[in-house]
């Protein structure tokens, strides 16, 4: 049947005289009468019926009359959005009956009243039913499926009629943002009624329809990837894609985890799985198809012969000789083919990638193998699916011949795949992950479970060449399936559609993985299922005894665990060593003892004799004797890439029972009393040596015995400053190194250290003999709070006097600690050089600004570029690589992209915009200038370097209209400039050695913590709101802007001959604020409180009362405006999501407030009282705000800190009153925040000035009325 884009209504005008109840609009398809007279005459019986509507083509209401009692609507097709529309004009029922086939159908008897009653009763969205089926004369029961959330396929398979809830369908055709389908309008819309409702089966058969597409099963499956429906598919892909999105399990591609196929040693690299049962006539043809592959790599075939009952076992046993086939049958005799791939996978001999091959199927060409473990390390994804060609048993080419599955793409087919039901052929997973996660025990669909799993977190791999020859023929079970069969399929992979939404939908919300998922907990699991000596160990862990000793503040654990006698009570003296093999070295392993490569030094192993619950040993490659000095920076590697570990170390004299061999350990992180008390000790910390604001070494006071605490961003500063430590700490004569324990692990993004200096190896009472005897060795987890004791006797007559007093004699003294501090204070005062004075820009100095950092960078040279000699075009990649950038195969420590003309400029891919601000988002940004790669860290950071001029037409762009007045703008221009210029003066400062940029106070109960720019190191400012909005040439710059800034080129605002730190906000809310309340306490003149309108009188808002009045009123100021004109000069379209920002309004229920506060702050307040503020800026910002909880009062400033403490992202400013409503026992159940203005407030007002600017105010009129006593200065032309 064909369809025209034309929409007239012919025969009669429908009036709509009100809705009757229980009353249905009826719209059939038709393009032949004959067709419908038998349901017409039924419908024009049925009291149940309003209206009746014929959808038709043009030529059709042309060449017909319209039969009687019927109206006939001209649409374009069935499933496009248009003819959604037309039926919702033409309805005023409260339901629609809608066909979805123009074939001959026959209502049973009050068919439409059960349809009715249905959907009353169980006020469904959609209802649909069973129905009878005529195909070739003979009429059959079409029984269908339940709909469900996975139900999202689209081809899932209703029926012929629909009865749908009205309503939603008025609803759907008036949403805001509705996508115009050609071809996917009905899918798009199903999808809608399915948010909004149940989609209803009844499970009755209603009608009789006329089956036209008699082809079988196994035909019909692949209609989806005929390449001549690719335009459909493509709709259908971006409507199922949209409603992911509006249920929240749309997966963002950019987030996946990077695979580490070296997680584990294999012997094979790849093994082919065939599972098999009773194939006699094709097994031979897939083992010889298997075993005849050229590869450069070991692989073997394992074939799980599932108790055939043919000849297949026979023939099996006949090609045996190969001894890369393994024959296995299982012992279970209730396996479907999930299981028998889980037999496969387990075993011993399945090599790193696993393939597959069905055992009626055969490899297209020797080369098939190869080309798949390439794809895997190629596309570093963990399944790699192929291509396939449908052929008969004599490999002639079937319909529709090859299936390669492009509807998957790159950055949406994991999303694509919930839309379709298959992914294609040859599928190939990696080893590891499998194991973890095993196959369904099913024969259909255990695949695309799988493939389904791993696209939530991993990349899958597609090779679009043909791979495969699916053989099709008489005896294929899949050749022709019942619709029975064919429903329970269907159903299967629906469920499965289900669970992933599900698993998507809480992986996305937060919500931790109930199996942890990464490389060291798969190896540590495997070491297990292969070690039973280990296993009986970790199983015997969870059962030991424990007690916990209160030291003052501190609480040491003791952990009875007889199986540490083999350390605690080791031996070390240099005969007794000598006289034993080394236990860490290769040789001397037990055989069933795995390692796994840390890196070209260092291996890592299960602990065979546990303390935590996960236990690692890292010992060198080599014999080496234990030493730490020029070892030290491993720790910091193995914390970069394994951040959930906790790593320690013991020195040869300090708990080491091989010191022998280098080693560290590792294990369970935050399991230590030192971890679990770490929030207390580290607000009461004595810093004594600093790198910078963030990387410093400081005592730990009040742990029970003393340490250091090395805190570092990044590798260089970690070992610089363990250098200065090293050198600071007593050696004993003939030690090798100062006796030391070290425990290691990362918070966010800080690397922390705890050094413990030592002076004995054990306690006295180790070689006590008589019954003062405790056989306790500390070593550096003993050091951390847990005492290991072997002996029964010891772990239940220790008290925690005596805990204590044991790790305090094996510590250095109070007074040897202050000598080591002393030793650093000297060498940091040796290290200290002068600050220089920066001078004035003699020209336009050249910026550079961080763009994007990560372990992968993709950018494109739109035009050439000149780099290592060479001249550059097009797309590009950098990955961070053993230490370095890989790029074009080569490695470098540093790239620079030189343009080789003025207009040149390069794309950036994935940039993050508005970082941890509710507008976050990834863009595609475009920038002129050089390209700058460098290492930072484990990163790549992409810095552009571009004159000063040429950055502010981007910042002006990104942060203000082109419609702005040209004042305004000029006012923007110096205010960007003066900020930018004093941001580098800063930065040169600091790496001379001046001041930092951020700073705080804290104590037990309180907590002053003040943000001014991001630490940059490496750059001058970033690219992001914390800096300035830079972004390059994306957003075209006008005219406008760029006379802005051309009129006030080199003009900057100063005070006292210093360039002024010149801040802006969004909104003020009516009075700016002074810089102190906001940052560190150093008024600056040009900051102060200014009332943001003409007048000149300023409430004292520092006064509770003052302030309250008000927030809670909206007095006239500049910034106190609707009009959408000015707001869009300062408001970017992502900024205009904040709708109220003048006075705003924010409520929280009790749960939500205890629960943001606590997570916010770490702390446990318990349920929240009150919240009461003790100081507020001249603005009416808070700047110290008291948290009453039941459980904790804690106080905290200033108004960033307060900002994040009350919101997910940042509240929009810290000036606002709190009510408290609805107390129960005390405890206030709701708190409402009425607050004034968005930002800090300080220095100019965005909005404000906007206003001034549409007022006729001049540029420096609005300069100075916001930064008072400032002058303008040009300081370069």
């Amino acid at each position: 049947m064909i369809f025209y884009s034309i929409c007239i209504i012919f025969a009669f005008k429908k009036v709509k005289i009100g809705i009757m109840r229980e009353k249905i609009d009826c719209f059939l398809p038709c393009d032949n009468i004959s067709t419908i007279e038998k349901i017409l005459e039924v419908l024009l019986k049925s009291k149940t019926v309003q209206h009746i509507n014929l959808l038709v083509t043009e030529e059709f209401a042309t060449n017909n009359k319209t039969p009687e009692g019927c109206c006939e609507i001209v649409v374009d097709n069935l499933t496009s959005t248009n003819t959604i529309l037309n039926i919702e004009e033409n309805t005023d029922a409260d339901y629609v009956l809608l066909s979805l086939k123009n074939t001959p159908i026959l209502l049973g008897l009050y068919a439409l009243e059960r349809f009715l009653r249905v959907a009353s009763d169980s006020d469904a969205a959609m209802v649909f039913s069973d129905h009878y089926s005529v195909i070739n004369n003979s009429t059959v029961k079409h029984p269908e499926t339940d709909y469900q959330d996975g139900s999202m396929r689209d081809d899932f398979d209703f029926g012929q009629l629909l009865l749908i809830k009205a309503r939603l369908l008025h609803e759907y055709t008036t949403q805001p943002s509705r996508t115009e389908y050609k071809f996917a309008g009905f899918y798009d819309f199903r999808l809608f009624l399915s948010r909004k409702g149940c989609i209803f089966h009844i499970n009755e058969f209603l009608y009789t329809e006329e089956e036209i597409d008699t082809r079988k099963s196994g035909e019909k499956q692949f209609d989806y990837v005929n390449p001549r429906n690719r335009e459909v598919q493509i709709e259908m892909e971006q409507a199922a894609t949209a409603h992911l999105d509006a249920i929240g399990a749309l997966i963002d591609t950019s987030n996946y985890c990077q695979p580490d196929f070296r997680e584990q040693e294999f012997k094979y690299e790849a093994t082919v799985v065939i599972p098999v049962f009773n194939r006699e006539k094709t097994v031979a043809d897939a083992v010889k198809s298997a075993l005849g592959q050229n590869t450069n790599f070991r692989y073997n075939v394992i074939v799980i012969d599932n108790h055939s009952t043919d000849r297949t076992t026979e023939i099996l046993n006949e090609l045996s000789n190969d001894e890369r086939l393994i024959h296995i049958i299982p012992e279970r005799t209730d396996l479907g083919i999930g299981g028998c791939w889980n037999v496969a996978i387990n075993d011993d001999h399945c090599g790193r990638f696993a393939i597959q091959l069905d055992s009626d199927d055969l490899y297209s060409s020797t080369d098939t193998l190869r080309q798949i473990v390439e794809a895997f390390y190629k596309q570093h994804a963990v399944m790699i699916i192929g291509s396939y060609r449908m052929c008969d048993f004599d490999l002639n080419t079937l319909p529709p011949g090859l299936i390669d599955h492009k509807e998957w793409t790159e950055g949406n087919g994991c999303n694509n795949a919930l839309r379709i039901n298959g992914l294609g052929a040859p599928r190939a997973f990696f080893t590891p992950l499998v194991r973890q996660i095993q196959f369904p025990n099913t024969s259909y669909g255990e695949d695309y479970a799988m493939g389904l799993i791993f696209s939530r977190k991993y990349r899958i791999g597609r090779i679009y060449n043909e791979l495969y020859l699916c053989r099709r023929w008489t005896g294929n079970s899949d050749a022709a399936l019942s619709i029975e069969k064919v429903n329970a399929n269907n159903l299967y992979k629906d469920r499965l559609r289900t669970l992933e939404i599900s698993a998507r939908q809480q992986m996305l919300s937060g919500k931790p993985d109930i199996i942890s998922d990464n490389c060291l907990q798969r190896f540590f699991n495997r070491q297990l299922e292969k070690w039973d000596y280990a296993h009986e160990h970790f199983r015997d862990l969870q059962n030991v005894k424990s007690r916990e000793l209160s030291c003052g503040d501190n609480t040491i654990k003791v952990q009875f665990n007889p199986a540490r006698m083999i350390s605690t009570g080791a031996e070390i003296d240099k005969k007794t060593i000598e006289r034993r093999p080394c236990f860490l070295c290769d040789k001397n392993r037990p055989e069933q003892q795995m390692a796994k490569s840390i890196d070209d030094k260092f291996d890592l192993l299960i602990n065979p004799y546990p303390i935590l619950p996960t236990h690692f040993t890292i010992p060198a490659k080599r014999h080496l004797p234990q030493s730490i000095l020029n070892n030290y920076v491993e720790i910091h590697n193995i914390l970069s890439r394994y951040k959930d570990l906790m790593v320690f170390y013991n020195g040869p004299k300090c708990g080491a029972s091989a010191p022998d061999h280098l080693h560290l350990q590792a294990g369970t992180s935050g399991v230590l009393p030192l971890q679990i008390g770490w929030q207390r000790l580290n607000r009461n910390l004595d810093m004594i040596f600093s790198l910078n604001d963030n990387e410093n070494i400081s005592v730990i006071n009040d742990f029970v015995c003393p340490a250091f605490v090395i805190k570092s961003r990044c590798e260089k500063s970690d070992e610089e400053m363990f250098h200065h430590l090293y050198k600071a700490l007593p050696k004993h004569e003939n030690d090798t190194e100062p006796m030391m324990n070290i425990v290691s692990w990362k918070h966010n993004e800080e690397h922390l250290s705890v050094i413990f200096p030592r002076k004995k190896h054990r306690p006295d009472c180790y070689r006590a003999k008589d019954d003062s005897q405790m056989l306790i060795s500390p070593g550096a987890l003993d050091m951390a709070g847990i005492i290991i004791t072997p002996r029964i006797e010891d772990f239940e007559r220790i008290t925690a006097q005596q805990a204590e007093s044991i790790l305090r004699e094996v510590c250095i003294s109070d007074d040897e600690m202050n000598v080591v501090v002393d030793k650093l204070l000297k060498n940091k005062s040796a290290d200290k050089t002068d600050v220089k004075s920066v001078p004035m820009f003699k020209k336009q100095p050249q910026v550079t600004v961080g763009i994007v950092s990560g372990q992968k960078i993709h950018f494109s040279l739109n035009k050439p570029y000149l780099a290592k000699g060479e001249e550059i075009l097009g797309q590009q990649t950098v990955e961070f690589s053993e230490g370095g950038i890989l790029w074009n195969g080569n490695q470098y420590r540093e790239l620079t992209f030189h343009p080789q003309s003025p207009d040149a400029s390069f794309s950036l891919f994935d940039v993050t915009i508005g970082v941890n601000f509710h507008w976050e988002r990834k863009e595609t940004q475009v920038f002129l200038g050089s390209l700058r790669l460098v290492v930072e860290a484990d990163n790549i950071c992409a810095i552009n370097e571009l004159p000063v001029e040429t950055y502010l037409e981007s910042v002006i762009s990104s942060e203000m209209n082109a419609t702005s007045s040209l004042e305004l703008l000029k006012a923007h221009a110096v205010i960007s400039r003066s900020w930018l210029l004093s941001q580098m003066e800063r930065r040169q400062e600091m790496q001379e050695g001046g001041n930092n940029f951020f700073s705080f106070t804290k104590n037990d109960d309180e907590l002053i913590r003040w943000y001014d720019r991001e630490d940059h190191t490496i750059f001058d400012v970033c690219a992001d709101d914390h800096c300035q909005r830079y972004q390059g040439i994306t957003k075209a710059t006008s005219h406008h802007i760029v006379e802005a800034i051309k009129e006030t080129r080199g003009q900057i605002l100063m005070s006292d001959n210093a360039i002024c730190d010149a801040r802006f906000s969004k909104c003020c809310g009516g009075m700016s604020e002074e810089f102190q309340y906001c940052w560190e306490d150093s008024p600056k003149s040009y900051l102060i409180a200014v009332r943001d309108d003409k007048g000149s009188y300023i409430p004292d808002l520092r006064k509770e009362e003052e302030a309250m009045k008000w927030i809670r009123t909206s007095p006239e100021a500049f910034c106190n405006t609707q009009d959408k004109k000015v707001l869009s000069q300062v408001l970017n379209d992502y900024d205009q999501e904040t709708a109220d920002f003048y006075r705003w309004h924010v409520t929280y229920t009790q749960e939500q407030i205890s629960s943001l506060i606590s997570s916010k702050l770490k702390i446990n307040f318990g349920k929240i009282v009150d919240i009461i503020p003790l100081e507020r800026g001249k603005s009416g910002r808070i700047s110290r705000l008291k948290i009453v909880g039941t459980e904790k009062t804690f106080i905290i400033g200033k108004e960033l800190e307060i900002r994040r403490a009350l919101s997910e992202a940042h509240l929009y400013s810290s000036a606002f009153v709190v009510d408290k409503s609805h107390v129960e026992l005390g405890v206030p159940q709701q708190f409402d925040i009425i607050g004034a203005g968005w930002g800090h407030g300080v220095g100019l007002c965005q909005i404000g000035a906007a206003v001034m600017g549409e007022k006729g105010y001049k540029y420096d009129q609005i300069l100075l009325h916001y930064y008072r006593g400032a002058e303008i200065k040009k300081i370069y032309i």
